[in-house]
């Protein structure tokens, strides 16, 4: 066998393997677009899909905040709030993956960051005080939160168990 061969070969064989690597990863990012049902603060449904908004995690639509000695349904005003945002304007989603493997969550939700117009939904979110940054997911949203704790925003307005926690406890 020819030397020149046998390197040309590996040289193909590594740009193949190179281009399907690549190729495998861009096609893990889908759009999902059309109009949306708002759930509650980080979860809408658009087109049949049920979508987290990835990095973030706002109060469970039955949750209470409390402002003082006064309980208040931060859950439901989060929910408000988001559907408030979107308004009537079409919804686009990017899905996001979570580890190397996959973009749902354990409760079979599609992980995306979405927008209404220019609007990226996610981030507006924390920057209002209405979910705080999900750091399981990443720290995108570490700096609005903060943001949004130091202006006493949304929840930061008052104090609340954490979503997770939350969920956590009343999950029994």
């Amino acid at each position: 066998m020819n030397v020149a061969n046998g390197n040309s070969i590996k040289v193909k064989l590594t740009l193949a393997a190179a281009l399907i690597f690549t190729a495998s990863g861009l096609a893990v990012a889908e759009n999902i677009k059309g109009r949306s049902r708002v759930i509650d603060g980080d979860t809408i449904i658009v087109r049949k899909t049920r979508i987290w908004l990835y990095g973030i995690d706002a109060p469970e639509y039955n949750q209470k905040c409390r402002v003082e000695d006064r309980l208040w349904s931060c859950g439901i005003s989060a929910k408000a709030v988001l559907k408030q945002a979107i308004g009537t304007k079409p919804v686009t989603c990017t899905t996001k993956q979570i580890d190397d493997s996959k973009s749902n969550d354990n409760r079979g939700r599609v992980l995306a960051v979405c927008r209404a117009g220019k609007l990226n939904l996610n981030e507006w979110m924390v920057k209002k005080g209405w979910a705080m940054a999900f750091r399981h997911h990443g720290a995108d949203y570490v700096a609005a939160e903060q943001s949004a704790k130091e202006k006493r925003r949304g929840v930061w307005i008052g104090t609340f168990v954490k979503p997770s926690e939350w969920r956590r406890q009343n999950s029994k």
